[in-house]
């Protein structure tokens, strides 16, 4: 009697949104966006069932405010709860015993400063604003690194820099806000300008091709975002930080797309991420004018109309605004993009 071999297959359904965690899937909560959440306690899950970025998931992620991010929300450890670097002898220490006079110290309390490492575009000047101001610039060598250290006065500082490119595109201008100690040394690390951008035309008939290009970091991956993240295209910088990639706009409807660009360097859990560039305008199919990031009403100037536009969206993460009031893209309309439109002020 012959004998009869059956074959069977075993396959195993991951349906994301069933409210059960499936082999694949980290989370499973139906409804939530995968919004950024400031611990790992409020993470949301995306319609992935992937969770979201968060502080805590060990990935720097500048577009969000980050400094750093030494996966935990655990103050002390020279990264805070709230993925801020804490500087050196934040964990406090003890105090002197009884003895001391009751009148006021002439003890020199040292320099008040700010000290910044970051990486900007190889070989390119970058430039660095105080509360507005220049203070000064630094070349960058050609990994695109740089180190700059400034005076200061202490209290609640912003602190700008922006660069032009090998082709004199300018970038944003990245703003931080911190507070600066008295008779300290402020460290600021991890300083990322995110890419230039270019488009080789900003009005096209659709299934033309368009070509995106522009300056980052040697070697690290750069993302085009069209018509806000609905399309994504991948381009990998050279030795020079050079990237550039073709797109054929056959797939898109006639209309107006924001683009914009941002670059990623690493693998999770240790990838960073920077915030986004400047967002251009392509017009495809019809016709338009680009504006700047800073003319939110479209009118061609950086007025009061375009200050009431920010306000009204005054912490917020801008909701549907188009050009958008999150004008330095890190998810939240605040002082860092009021710098922005100043700097751009036509009255």
């Amino acid at each position: 009697m012959a004998q009869t071999y059956l074959a069977t297959t075993t396959i195993d359904l991951s349906i994301c949104g069933d409210l059960i965690v499936n082999p694949g899937e980290e989370c499973d909560v139906p409804g939530e966006t995968g919004q950024y959440s400031t611990t790992i306690a409020g993470r949301q899950c995306n319609s992935q069932c992937l969770f979201g970025p968060y502080c805590g998931d060990s990935i720097l992620q500048t577009q969000y405010a980050e400094e750093c991010d030494d996966g935990n929300n655990d103050d002390g450890d020279f990264c805070s709860s709230t993925c801020t670097i804490e500087p050196a002898g934040s964990g406090g220490g003890g105090s002197s015993g009884g003895g001391g006079s009751r009148g006021g110290s002439n003890t020199d309390l040292g320099d008040t400063q700010i000290s910044v490492t970051g990486r900007g575009y190889p070989n390119r000047t970058i430039n660095i604003l105080l509360d507005g101001k220049q203070v000064g610039s630094v070349r960058a060598n050609s990994q695109g690194s740089f180190n700059f250290t400034t005076d200061a006065s202490p209290g609640t500082v912003s602190l700008g820099f922006w660069s032009t490119d090998d082709q004199n595109t300018r970038s944003i201008t990245l703003n931080n806000t911190f507070d600066v100690t008295q008779g300290a040394i402020t460290n600021i690390a991890s300083i990322l300008l995110p890419p230039t951008l270019r488009l080789s035309s900003t009005q096209v008939d659709p299934g033309a091709v368009v070509t995106f290009s522009g300056q980052a970091l040697p070697g690290v991956t750069v993302e085009v975002h069209i018509d806000g993240s609905r399309i994504v295209q991948t381009a990998t910088a050279d030795e020079n930080g050079k990237w550039s990639l073709t797109y054929n706009t056959g797939s898109l409807s006639a209309k107006a797309y924001p683009v914009k660009a941002r670059y990623l360097s690493g693998t999770p859990p240790l990838r960073t991420e920077t915030n986004f560039s400047t967002t251009l305008q392509l017009f495809v199919g019809v016709e338009g004018q680009a504006s700047t990031p800073s003319d939110l009403s479209r009118d061609g100037k950086v007025n009061l109309t375009d200050f009431s536009i920010l306000i009204f969206w005054w912490q917020t993460n801008g909701g549907d605004s188009d050009p958008p009031a999150d004008i330095n893209g890190n998810g939240r309309v605040g002082i860092e993009d009021f710098s922005i439109l100043l700097f751009n002020w036509t009255g």
